[in-house]
């Protein structure tokens, strides 16, 4: 301990003074996060929100200052950031009022259709179980033993996943006045956080030491490439499967379809197993008409999810998170037992993220060491690092 001590008074007092406000500020604010946590989902909603709107303001920011220089109406020029914040909003706010008058209703009755139905879709898929259980009874007996076995295991991991998503889903709304306070605030948050960026960056980035702050710089730069890029690419790929699932149910002539159809779009959030369990009520409704219909919505629903990774997502998503399915799987378990359903949602886009932060130190840390901009651009184009200890 004293040579820590000593090393410490080695340095001058005046530097001691800056790292210890630096460590009590990051602390403190550590602290306070911490202790607003409830609420803070709402602030993500509105990050996502403003990385969504942000390639829509800045194209309509150029188009009215475009409009300005032309008209010579210089007061577009000067407030084309604002005005485009405005009118972005506008179209959202439009879009959703769209939906609900258009889709929410349809998707309400089929919801309720669904609910009535639910007792005589239970009564045929447990009368067809019972046939396939008895099939199943004709198995050797250490075959049925891991049958068991494998499923008594599964059943245990999807009522971990359910607890879990439940306990979140119940923490998430837990302080109402947090709740609503911070509804009432984040568009006014995310209005100010799209039409300030760039001063609340440069600000950030002149706080910080110089010998970091091309690192940060860089940092900051390769995650807004790959959360942006996602966060975008996610919305129009849950938006083109919703789509593709309707029209394929409904050319099937399955009942519900548009419900099913959004909820194979919402269930894409979550890569690789979204899809699957999306597909599981269609093959449920389809098993009330039909054995042979379940099947065919069972391959349908395969035949968009091959259409989706082999042509959709390379286009879409492009190399935003490129994480193998393996590697997708495990961190979604992983996620999930720590944070629950949020710990779902958000394990891809952190595994990315560690993944290329550890990629761009392990290039500053070379044995020949990259800069900065180099190690960036490595990085973004997906070159793995040596990394030799």
């Amino acid at each position: 301990m004293s040579g820590w001590f000593d090393f410490w008074y080695r340095i001058p007092i005046q530097r001691r003074k800056r790292i210890a406000l630096v460590f009590a500020a990051t602390t403190g604010l550590f602290l306070m996060l911490w202790a607003a946590r409830s609420v803070l989902g709402l602030y993500v909603i509105g990050l996502v929100l403003a990385y969504v709107l942000a390639p829509v303001v800045d194209l309509l920011q150029r188009g009215i200052a475009w409009i300005g220089t032309k008209t010579r109406l210089r007061f577009l020029a000067r407030a084309a950031r604002g005005l485009g914040i405005v009118i972005s909003y506008l179209l959202l706010v439009s879009a959703i009022a769209g939906f609900v008058a258009l889709v929410v209703p349809i998707v309400s009755r089929e919801a309720q259709g669904l609910w009535m139905a639910a007792p005589g879709i239970w009564r045929t898929v447990s009368s067809w179980f019972e046939e396939l259980l008895q099939q199943y009874r004709l198995l050797p007996g250490n075959v049925q033993q891991q049958v068991d076995e494998a499923l008594v295991s599964l059943s245990s991991f999807v009522t971990d996943v359910v607890q879990q998503a439940v306990k979140g889903t119940f923490s998430a709304v837990s302080y109402t006045t947090g709740l609503v306070l911070g509804i009432t605030i984040v568009p006014f948050w995310v209005f100010f956080l799209l039409r300030d960026f760039a001063t609340i960056r440069d600000s950030v980035y002149r706080s910080l030491p110089s010998s970091v702050r091309e690192d940060v710089r860089s940092i900051l730069r390769m995650l807004d490439n790959t959360v942006g890029a996602y966060l975008r690419g996610e919305i129009v790929l849950m938006i083109i499967i919703a789509v593709l699932q309707t029209l394929a149910l409904t050319l099937l002539g399955l009942e519900y379809a548009l419900l099913l159809g959004i909820l194979a779009g919402l269930l894409e959030i979550v890569p690789n197993i979204g899809p699957t369990v999306a597909a599981v009520p269609a093959v449920l409704v389809a098993l009330t008409h039909s054995p042979g219909l379940a099947l065919v919505t069972a391959l349908v629903c395969m035949g968009v999810q091959y259409i989706e990774n082999s042509l959709i997502v390379p286009r879409v998503l492009g190399g935003s998170i490129g994480l193998h399915p393996v590697v997708m799987t495990v961190m979604l378990v992983i996620g999930t037992e720590i944070a629950g359903f949020p710990g779902l949602i958000l394990a891809p886009i952190l595994t990315a993220v560690l993944r290329d932060i550890y990629r761009y130190l392990a290039y500053r840390f070379s044995d020949t060491p990259h800069g900065p901009d180099d190690a960036l651009k490595r990085v973004l184009a997906r070159e793995a690092p040596s990394m030799e200890i």
